[in-house]
């Protein structure tokens, strides 16, 4: 009975998770299939990567033909957080590789993020369901978005070629509302380090150097602010 009330009370505290990812897991689908893929091509996409800057980089990357040295260097620089992740949250999850697994498939910044809230919790099996009931849910909203977003992307493309071009766009707009949704005091100089480096790269014409000059700068910036404020 604890394992079925902790899935529960899991799947009802991934409600706002659910609300977040499914517009951007539709944009993600209707910008895969708007590109010309084919709808299982976002669909295997997120049911396998599950991770969505990654899987937006990975997108734009084959889109552009990006040599892929940059794209895995680029996507393990950014999915390097979550062994941070694993090593904040390891108290509370299973002893069991076999469940560990599957639950570290789930551990996204925002499920991360809800399970901090559980972080003093006595570990258990209610804990184990509550933690598998946040991931499955967030992870499900995530592919069904994806897939709702595919076939609008095919509907779009056979119904309306034209609006196509506009979503096109969809993808550098929503890495620009994310960062500017995350733009304070904080996160303002890593931000514009990030953007002068890319704007650099491409200005001397190497668009594939772009997001990894962007990335590497922001980071440096980051680290070394964390480290003037420490000292």
């Amino acid at each position: 009975m604890s394992r079925r009330r902790g899935l529960l009370r899991g799947l009802q505290s991934a409600g706002p998770i659910c609300l977040g990812y499914i517009p951007v897991a539709i944009t993600f689908g209707a910008v895969a299939t708007s590109f010309g893929y084919p709808f299982y091509v976002p669909l295997l996409f997120s049911a396998a990567i599950f991770a969505g800057g990654t899987q937006f980089i990975l997108l734009a990357a084959l889109h552009d033909a990006t040599p892929w040295p940059y794209v895995v260097a680029l996507c393990a620089l950014i999915d390097s957080r979550h062994i941070v992740y694993g090593a904040f949250l390891r108290r509370i999850f299973p002893a069991r590789l076999t469940a560990r697994v599957p639950l570290a498939m789930g551990l996204t910044d925002e499920v991360f993020a809800t399970a901090l809230t559980q972080r003093d919790a006595r570990p258990g099996r209610q804990l184990t369901a509550w933690l598998a009931g946040l991931a499955a849910a967030a992870y499900l909203s995530w592919v069904a978005g994806t897939a709702l977003g595919a076939v609008l992307g095919t509907v779009i493309s056979h119904a309306a070629p034209a609006l196509t071009h506009a979503l096109d766009f969809a993808l550098p707009a929503l890495f620009l509302a994310l960062s500017l949704d995350n733009l304070n005091r904080e996160t303002a100089a890593p931000l514009l380090a990030g953007a002068g480096a890319a704007l650099g790269a491409v200005w001397v014409g190497n668009i594939a150097l772009a997001m990894a000059a962007g990335v590497a700068a922001a980071v440096a910036v980051a680290a070394w602010r964390h480290r003037s404020a420490a000292s």
